[in-house]
């Protein structure tokens, strides 16, 4: 009996232990549960914030004021976005003056509700308008958990280069930032040539069989694999099988990054004593000069201050080549409209995707694919040229009589509109495009040489050549605003664009017939510039007009133009119908420049060796491609082609967040997670 009472005081106890052991796993694995849901809450209004229509300002930055005052429309828009939901037991929104809050929002299992507030949410607290804090309560069975990020309100292009036309990127061409095409009709969206191939001819073979590995398919295990999956170039060690894929085909992890792309072939091709790096004497040629210079020093200079003050990186242009440089052709995920389908169908026969993207990408969140499909305005922005035209008309008001008193001399002139009767170098008969042999017109041009222009403007009909003068301050051209072929109907499309350019007084138009302002009306309501050893001091707009027009509304800076703006860090090329021709058809290396702020033009060419420390955005939709490098000497080549005189150049191109926009550019805001300050629990 004594044992039996025994056995049953055991089983009763072990009974009860094991019911307070389910009891306290059940409600573990319920706040587990809910503090994920408290996290999908997060991830859920961070991606509203993205796609919902959020309010629009002309404001450049978002200070404290402007974000206060922004604040109505945000929870305005964050209401209508929760009135959205397809379940109409999940739209209910609570507002109050300060915040809104979410009905629950149901998951798989339980549910979340979400909080936006707007700072400062108590006296004394750190942050201001600028600033909105989401708090997420997760909820599952009896417990709730809650987590909150800070989101920050402001204002920025967000890609080094974005555009409505194809993005060709050249040679020695190097951009830290995203990259985005926002037409999904137009082939290929992006073509990009790799770095190397061009050095030698032992490289080119290994770089050419590096590419069709990973274009190539291997069996394992019985079943057919890629050897690569995606469009970023790189194969990483962490992906056990297409590391092995890799090493079996002899390929190694050169400089020990743990991946192998063609910048570890690069490095084993020209590091002598394998110490991981390529310095000068390693890259001399049996010439006694560098095997490319431009390139040596696109390479070296990657990663530089994006501040005064910023701290300066480890083996920043300290005369080698090494992993401190972090080389990629693309830092920053490269995103289009059209899909991999689309473009595939595009594509010529025997051609992949991967024969169009070439050199290694390297996203910023690894979890994000480097190429990206299917891109919404809302993943990119609103390219509108209009929404520009205020921005354009702001530096109208800056330039010419706006300012100051006027004044001209033989040599200089101020706060003045600058007319064929000031020109000091008679006149010139020039193709445009300058220098390519695919020339679209002829230009007769009043010259202007050894001049200084303080706050001018261009009036609309000018055409001129400036010949080694001087722009300070603000300097405006002027153009057509309203494009119309004929009667009075207003045309927005590139098609009509190009027959208002090519539209006589007399005549037929051919690109051999000299256009006058006799004779031509694009003469007469355009500007066709060319800008030659020229300096900027400050930036150069141009205005709005409702079609890209092509060659009537063109500026080519060609020879030695420097552009060094002093005047305004937010931009230095507004003009957001006009095209634009940087460099030479010839010589890529003869027209350095740094291109501060935001260069906004209806499409823009570069071929010089240049830097553009802020966004490169192209409004028009009427060019063939934004051409970034040297492609050739046609202006509608695709492939740089034989070594021109000098080198390909190089050409920088860094997004810079810490560049605000000007004032007057009508896009929406942003509100960006501040990953640093995820919290869980009340605060």
């Amino acid at each position: 009996m004594i044992y039996l009472v025994l056995f049953t005081t055991l089983a009763v106890a072990m009974v009860a232990v094991s019911g307070n052991n389910l009891t306290a796993a059940r409600n573990l694995s319920d706040v587990a549960v809910a503090q994920a849901n408290a996290e999908s809450g997060l991830r859920w209004m961070e991606y509203r914030f993205v796609h919902m229509t959020r309010p629009k300002t002309s404001l450049g930055t978002i200070t404290a004021e402007v974000a206060a005052d922004l604040w109505p429309a945000i929870a305005n828009a964050v209401v209508s976005d929760l009135h959205s939901l397809l379940l109409n037991i999940e739209r209910p929104v609570t507002s109050g003056t300060t915040s809104v809050t979410s009905s629950a929002i149901a998951t798989d299992a339980g549910s979340f509700t979400v909080t936006v507030a707007r700072h400062p949410l108590w006296a004394g607290d750190p942050l201001d308008s600028r600033h909105l804090r989401v708090t997420s309560a997760g909820v599952y069975g009896s417990a709730t958990r809650s987590a909150s990020v800070d989101f920050l309100i402001d204002k920025r292009s967000k890609f080094a280069v974005v555009g409505k036309v194809p993005i060709q990127l050249g040679r020695n061409t190097l951009v830290e930032g995203p990259v985005a095409m926002a037409t999904a009709n137009k082939y290929p969206p992006v073509l990009m040539l790799g770095d190397f191939e061009h050095l030698d001819a032992t490289l080119k073979s290994q770089i050419t069989a590096w590419n069709a590995f990973l274009k190539g398919s291997s069996t394992v295990n019985g079943k057919t694999v890629r050897n690569h999956t995606g469009y970023d170039n790189r194969v990483a060690m962490t992906n056990a099988t297409e590391a092995k894929l890799a090493a079996d085909a002899g390929y190694a992890d050169t400089n020990g990054d743990h991946s192998i792309d063609e910048y570890d072939l690069f490095l084993a091709h020209y590091d002598a004593d394998h110490d991981g790096a390529i310095d000068r004497g390693e890259f001399t040629g049996s010439n006694g000069k560098l095997v490319d210079a431009e390139l040596f020093d696109a390479i070296d200079s990657l990663g530089g201050p994006l501040f005064d003050g910023d701290i300066t990186r480890l083996g920043y242009k300290d005369g080698k080549i090494d992993n401190s440089d972090g080389y990629m052709k693309v830092r920053g995920q490269i995103a289009m409209a059209t899909t991999a389908n689309d473009w595939s169908n595009n594509l010529g026969s025997g051609k992949e995707i991967r024969d169009m993207v070439q050199g290694p990408i390297a996203t910023a969140d690894p979890s994000q694919p480097a190429v990206r499909f299917g891109a919404t305005t809302e993943d990119i922005f609103d390219l509108d040229p209009a929404n520009f035209e205020e921005c354009a008309n702001l530096y109208r008001g800056k330039s010419g009589s706006g300012g100051g008193a006027a004044s001209k001399t033989s040599t200089v002139l101020t706060n003045a509109a600058i007319t064929a009767a000031d020109a000091n170098g008679g006149s010139a008969v020039e193709r445009t495009p300058y220098g390519s042999t695919s020339w679209q017109a002829t230009y007769q041009r009043p010259v202007f040489r050894n001049m200084t222009f303080r706050n001018c403007t261009i009036p609309k009909g000018l055409n001129a050549l400036f010949d080694n003068c001087k722009f300070e301050g603000v300097t405006f051209v002027d153009v057509e605003r309203n494009i119309i072929t004929s009667g009075t109907t207003v045309r927005y499309d590139s098609g009509s664009g190009s027959t208002f350019a090519k539209k006589m007084k007399t005549g037929s138009f051919s690109n051999t017939t000299t256009l006058t302002t006799n004779n031509s009306y694009g003469f007469t309501k355009g500007n066709n510039l060319r800008f030659n050893d020229c300096t900027f001091n400050g930036p150069v707009s141009g205005g709005y007009a409702t079609a890209y027009t092509h060659f009537a509304n063109s500026w080519e800076f060609t020879g030695a133009t420097l552009f060094d703006n002093r005047i305004d860090q937010t931009a230095t090329i507004v003009a957001p119908q006009t095209n634009i021709e940087m460099g030479s058809f010839t010589n890529p290396g003869s027209a350095p420049s740094t291109l501060i702020g935001v260069v906004v033009a209806g499409n823009i060419d570069i071929r010089g060796t240049s830097v553009v420390d802020g966004s490169i955005i192209v409004t028009g939709d009427g060019a063939g491609n934004t051409t970034l490098a040297y492609f050739g000497a046609s202006d509608s080549d695709t492939d740089a082609g034989a070594l021109p005189e000098g080198g390909y150049g190089r050409l920088n191109i860094r997004y810079n967040p810490n560049r605000t926009l000007p004032d007057g550019i009508n896009v929406a805001i942003d509100i960006t997670p501040e990953r640093n300050t995820y919290r869980e629990g009340e605060q």
